[in-house]
């Protein structure tokens, strides 16, 4: 499954105008191009900037919320992630003018909790997300959102059920006025991963090819997101058989992440857990063992140390 797959869900508040009045409106909108080159830190500081400055009210100050929690994930700081995913939703639950910020706010917190591994507590926001998206007629979100379900039914060996969303969403794509190359690197990632759980390598190598095609043509060679399609299409090549090709892309992968993220990012150990299955397969056993073995205790030690405060949130299901 992506890695914090919020980075799409984020890219339509980039519609949002700059503002000429306030200076921290302005400073949102360059919060947004910052995440998303991948520039987390620098996010959320500028972003907290604003925040803090209180010059920002309403659903702006929920937007704000937004941007200021996917930088924190990004960046690695889930707590305070968390505490900022929840002042979102409580400015913008309420709001009835602008119901697609808060299924962008319900969106993004379940990438927060599918990240930690619950998705018995995403999946909720997700469907109360599409349903928002469903009854404001916004084709393009609706379609995104069950992608994203479509994900969850992979990630649950549930393929029927996976069949099923990928076809909604593919009607509702038809509905759709355009869509962004991000967009559409998302649609063939989740038919790789289809492919995958279906046991048919060749189509799963090139669709998740022409995913990573679009990300580098739209965030360019060197993106976290783009080190990440390397990773996948990896993968892809592994289930083939092609292990060359597979160690290939992965180290690509792995030279690009730690490069745009740094070695201590949960992304980061989760690439090198599948690029150790995949040097086991290749016979470099030792080697394997040891990456391994430091990638599962730094996730051990960073999730221990990130989320001992992160909790179930109770604002997500009113």
């Amino acid at each position: 499954m992506r890695h914090l797959g919020w980075t799409l869900l984020t890219l339509w508040l980039l519609r949002m105008p700059t503002f000429g009045q306030l200076n921290s409106r302005t400073v949102l909108h360059d919060a947004l191009v910052l995440e998303n080159r991948g520039s987390f830190e620098s996010a959320a500081r500028i972003t907290k900037a604003a925040i803090d400055s209180r010059q920002l009210s309403g659903n702006e100050l929920g937007r704000g919320y937004i941007i200021l929690a996917v930088a924190c994930q990004g960046a690695g700081d889930l707590a305070n992630a968390q505490i900022a995913f929840e002042h979102a939703l409580q400015f913008l639950e309420h709001d009835r003018e602008h119901p697609e910020d808060y299924a962008s706010a319900l969106e993004n917190y379940a990438g927060f909790y599918s990240e930690l591994g619950q998705l018995d507590v995403a999946v909720p926001m997700w469907r109360k997300a599409l349903h928002l998206r469903q009854r404001i007629g916004d084709h393009t979100g609706t379609a995104l959102s069950l992608t994203r379900l479509a994900e969850v039914a992979l990630a649950r060996n549930r393929i029927r059920e996976a069949h099923r969303y990928l076809q909604k969403a593919a009607d509702e794509a038809k509905l759709a006025s355009g869509h962004s190359d991000d967009e559409k690197a998302f649609s063939f990632e989740t038919q790789g991963g289809l492919a995958i759980a279906e046991h048919h390598a060749p189509e799963a190598v090139a669709a998740y090819q022409r995913a990573l095609e679009l990300v580098e043509r739209s965030r360019g060679e060197q993106h976290w997101l783009a080190g990440w399609e390397h990773m996948l299409l990896g993968k892809a090549y592994a289930e083939s058989g092609d292990l060359r090709s597979a160690l290939a892309n992965m180290q690509i992968g792995l030279t690009i992440l730690h490069h745009a993220l740094g070695q201590n990012n949960p992304k980061c150990f989760a690439a090198e857990l599948a690029y150790s299955r995949v040097l086991d397969l290749f016979g470099l056993h030792g080697e394997a063992g040891q990456m391994r073995a430091a990638a599962e205790k730094a996730s051990k030690g960073y999730y221990g140390r990130q989320c001992a405060g992160c909790t179930i949130s109770v604002a997500a299901f009113r």
